[in-house]
């Protein structure tokens, strides 16, 4: 069986690792967080500093997953890793509904009952959260986390690091651009701007990132 390792330990890479266990094509073999000072083996799996876990990656049969909830931390570490993609395992729960022609990129994690349907395409080392619902060919980017009951109409598009929380909606055709958040709730009736926090029932933006070129150097 491949080898699963798993970058952060907190509490988003518990849920990570119910994924992985229910999807049944991984094992896991070690917890890589810098909040360790040493490496260490815990029932038969390797707990230790990032570094020392990359070593494992020198196997083949050895993956990753950077099981952290930011967005921005997900983007930070993938480049602080500077790994090839094919390193990089997608982990899919078996009750997640997946539509044809639905594409999934590396470092992704689609959860118990997300459901995507014909066409779609979910970028690099994203967050499909539990019941989140994305519609016919729907452009998700990079980075990005629907956050559980998040759902979006046909035709959306979501740019690269977006989050959307809670019951958050999207109405068809519109556009969240890049790095922004859509508040738990909210409801999207038009595009909403890059870098900005929008929230309420229509959403509107209530602020802007200030000094978002910093973003734009990370990604």
């Amino acid at each position: 069986m491949k080898k699963l390792i798993l970058i952060g330990g907190g509490g988003h890479s518990k849920v990570v690792l119910d994924i992985m266990l229910a999807q049944g094509q991984y094992e896991l073999a070690g917890i890589g967080d810098d909040k360790y000072l040493h490496t260490f083996s815990e029932f038969g799996i390797a707990h230790g500093p990032i570094a020392d876990m990359l070593k494992l990656l020198e196997e083949d049969n050895y993956y990753l997953i950077i099981a952290i909830g930011s967005n921005h931390a997900r983007c930070a570490v993938e480049q602080r890793l500077g790994l090839s993609e094919h390193k990089y395992a997608v982990l899919i729960h078996p009750k997640a509904t997946i539509g044809s022609g639905v594409t999934v990129g590396k470092g992704s994690v689609i959860m118990p009952g997300a459901v995507m349907n014909y066409g779609s395409e979910i970028g690099k080392h994203c967050i499909i959260n539990t019941g989140a619902i994305i519609e016919h060919e729907d452009t998700i980017g990079n980075y990005v986390h629907l956050s559980p009951a998040a759902a979006l109409g046909g035709d959306v598009t979501i740019e690269d690091g977006v989050h959307i929380g809670i019951g958050a909606k999207i109405i068809e055709g519109r556009t969240v651009g890049c790095w922004s958040t859509l508040g738990a709730g909210a409801v999207a009736i038009k595009d909403i701007p890059r870098y900005c926090t929008a929230v309420g029932v229509p959403a509107k933006v209530v602020k802007f990132v200030q000094n978002p070129e910093m973003i734009q150097r990370r990604t």
